[in-house]
């Protein structure tokens, strides 16, 4: 491990654990002081219990990703790319939808490219080479479904198209770093 890694990572990747679960909770914080004090804020209970139940698959996705992908600065980074992306994206999708309203049936494809590659994940056991893969393929799949859509009329879906395959690739390319500092990389 370089100088760059271990000053950021430090001997103990509880540091890690400790700022994605204060980020989690102070993140938390902010619609429930939205509530408190702005009229317009209509969040009901289910609102803040869905929410919170996102922030904790998130920091427990996190939590595998650290002890399965190693914990290198690189895949820890990529972890946090990766799983701040989805976590973004189930966010849009549930709050106003991607596509029309968040009831359009055509968001569910945007979850189902979160599972498959979810599904990718588990598959490659979490290792970082294996994550490098998957995020790659995510990243085609979501090019080729914002392409599909654009063609269907919706403007602005390229630059949301745009921003989750910079998202995916630059998680892949931290996870294919992470392998290569790990020797798993085969090619």
């Amino acid at each position: 491990m370089n100088t760059f890694s271990q000053g950021l990572l430090g001997a103990h990747p509880s540091a890690w654990r400790k700022l994605v679960w204060g980020g989690a909770a102070a993140v938390m914080a902010i619609p429930v002081t939205l509530r408190l004090t702005v009229a317009e804020m209509a969040w009901d209970g289910f609102d803040f219990a869905v929410f919170g139940a996102m922030l904790l698959l998130a920091g427990l996705a996190f939590e595998l990703v650290l002890r399965f992908a190693g914990a290198s600065i690189w895949s820890v980074l990529a972890a946090l790319l990766s799983i701040g992306g989805a976590f973004l994206m189930v966010m849009a999708n549930l709050a106003v939808g991607i596509v029309g309203n968040e009831g359009n049936p055509i968001n569910l494809v945007f979850f189902a490219l979160l599972g498959a590659g979810a599904l990718g994940a588990i598959a490659v056991r979490l290792r970082a080479a294996g994550l490098a893969r998957v995020l790659t393929l995510m990243a085609a799949g979501q090019a080729l479904l914002g392409i599909a859509l654009a063609l269907g009329g919706i403007a602005y879906l390229p630059v949301f198209t745009a921003v989750f395959v910079a998202i995916w690739l630059g998680a892949a390319a931290l996870f294919r770093k992470a392998a290569r500092q790990a020797g798993q990389w085969m090619a």
